[in-house]
């Protein structure tokens, strides 16, 4: 293989893998419904259940990374917590050594048809229900792919020439075997290729039983180095399941590499033991394998009563977390039909909120921007899961749009299985009312986003900036008000809601005229007149969210 089919090959296959997981994650946040998330955490969150599955998960996917970044999309959508899913990262090193014994089995043939399969159902829309999870096999299929072609650019390494002689050269030397197979791990993305590797250089008499025992030790520190690198795009608690794998392989390969290193210049109790076991030094590498994985297991069990404060230390949790999930709606809470439409009224309070947030990240971030988030803080209080740090401010505009998507996913999956239930007429006219006006929730926080979007992406000056101002301003009264009629259940604060956003057209036409004057490029003109549109469109939603008040007073 020439240099340039080399790179070919490796550079495609780090695109699609990286395009895999984030899609991936994308994808589970719109399939993950909550009767989803309750069947994966009934398997999760039992280790007598989560260690087989991740054993198996590990002999299907040939690979600990696959299965932890994986999981990691699953804990950045919710579908599973953080402690649930480590025993299943820690369980799926073990999986990959079952693979030394049985020889490894090529998936390439079945990713092919999952991605083509998945792929044309998408674009025929042959299941329109089920697009969500096809979405996320089709981006496991691209994750699988991109590790394949990785390895496939590496595969001929163990044969060339080139790493014949590194071989040869460095095998009179202790630490050389352990250093290469942290080397080779980082690259070929798979701990069992790494045990094969081993064996065949052992076959081969290049290296020792020994130096063919810690090249297999030398793949935890490798695990360690691709961990941080390809976990590099994530953040927060999902980084926190990468670095977990990355931390029980590092572990795991120095204590057996030391304990090999002693046992060489002490009594020989391991080659005994080995030698007792089987008389094949390739069946002696394979345990020695086994052996690592297992330490993984078991090193990754023994800290999971502090492994959560540990990882916290290594990756803090991302601000963006603290307002992707709901802060007050709960599976129990489906129970109790009359407590379930009062925290759906809350969560929608907060997610309201959370929108006068989102428009304050254009706004002047000084002490008015330190009283809102304080104002903030008061309403939602320890029980909206609100971050003790920065708050929304210390999110950007983006990041705080996606987060309020993925409630207000969970929030519409809350309402829809609230009214499947048998309810009294009472609740269930409650519960119609709160879905039409999270309808209208969703449509403020999206035009509220567009304008912010708008405003922050298109700088202006003079008379153009005055009037962007104007209406960031204007929109952000407007916000407070809704958000104090609501709240206070004030009849006076609801009538005035409901006259401020009453029709303006004329002025507004009067406005979109005088822009047409203004000494501007097209571009800068184009912004004030969409974000002038914008506007009208929030004014119109604040006034049916502000009827829908008066004519249904919220059950909360």
């Amino acid at each position: 293989m020439t240099p340039w089919q080399f790179g070919a090959l490796f550079l495609a296959g780090l695109t699609l893998f990286f395009t895999g997981v984030t899609s991936l994650r994308e994808r589970l946040q719109q399939a993950s419904g909550r009767r989803l998330r309750r069947s994966i955490a009934r398997v999760t969150g039992r280790p007598w259940i989560a260690i087989p599955a991740g054993i198996g998960a590990g002999v299907v996917t040939q690979s600990a990374s696959a299965v932890a970044f994986i999981l990691a999309g699953m804990v950045a959508t919710g579908l599973v917590e953080l402690r649930a899913a480590l025993p299943v990262i820690a369980a799926s090193n073990v999986g990959t050594a079952l693979l030394v014994f049985l020889a490894a089995f090529d998936l390439r043939t079945a990713v092919f048809y999952l991605i083509g399969v998945c792929g044309l159902a998408l674009h025929f829309r042959v299941a329109p229900r089920w697009e969500g999870i096809l979405g996320a096999l089709f981006s496991v299929g691209l994750l699988f792919l991109g590790l394949d072609l990785m390895k496939q650019a590496f595969a001929p390494l163990p044969s060339s020439e080139g790493f014949r002689e590194v071989a040869s050269l460095i095998k009179d030397w202790m630490l050389a075997p352990f250093l290469l197979g942290a080397a080779c791990r980082m690259f070929i993305q798979s701990s069992s290729a790494i045990g094969v590797i081993a064996i065949a250089l052992q076959g081969a008499g290049m290296f020792t039983e020994m130096q063919a025992m810690l090249l297999v030790c030398g793949a935890g520190p490798g695990v360690a180095l691709a961990s941080l690198f390809l976990s590099g795009s994530l953040k927060g608690t999902p980084r926190q399941a990468i670095l977990y794998l990355g931390l029980v392989n590092l572990v795991s390969g120095c204590a057996l590499a030391a304990l090999i290193a002693l046992d060489e210049k002490g009594g020989g109790f391991l080659r005994a033991t080995l030698g007792a076991a089987t008389a094949d030094p390739s069946r002696r590498i394979a345990l020695v394998f086994l052996a690592s994985m297992a330490g993984c297991l078991a090193f990754g069990l023994a800290i999971l009563p502090w492994c959560e404060r540990l990882l916290d230390r290594l990756e803090a949790r991302s601000p963006e977390e603290d307002f992707s999930r709901p802060g007050f709606i709960y599976d129990d809470a489906l129970a109790a039909p009359d407590t379930a439409v009062e925290l759906a009224a809350r969560e929608q309070q907060r997610l309201l909120e959370l929108t006068i947030e989102l428009l304050d990240t254009v706004r002047d971030q000084g002490q008015p921007a330190d009283e809102r988030w304080r104002r903030f803080q008061g309403f939602a209080g320890s029980d909206a899961g609100a971050a003790d740090g920065p708050g929304a401010r210390g999110v950007g505009a983006d990041r705080l749009h996606r987060g309020m998507k993925s409630v207000q996913g969970e929030l519409r999956s809350f309402l829809g299985e609230l009214v499947a239930d048998r309810l009294d007429p009472q609740t269930s006219q409650s519960v119609i009312q709160l879905e039409r006006r999270q309808e209208v929730i969703e449509a403020i926080e999206e035009s509220v986003h567009e304008f912010v979007g708008a405003r922050s992406s298109t700088p202006v000056a003079g008379r153009a900036e005055e009037i962007m101002e104007r209406l960031t301003e204007s929109t952000s009264l407007l916000l407070l008000t809704a958000r104090d009629a609501w709240m206070g259940g004030d009849a006076i604060d609801l009538e005035h809601l409901v006259v401020l956003t009453a029709d303006r057209g004329d002025m507004m036409e009067r406005i979109r005229f005088g822009c047409r004057e203004l000494d501007t490029t097209h571009e800068q003109q184009s912004a004030v007149f969409y974000s002038i549109t914008l506007f009208e469109r929030i004014v119109w939603l604040l006034r049916q969210f502000g009827l829908s008040l008066r004519d249904a007073p919220s059950p909360a």
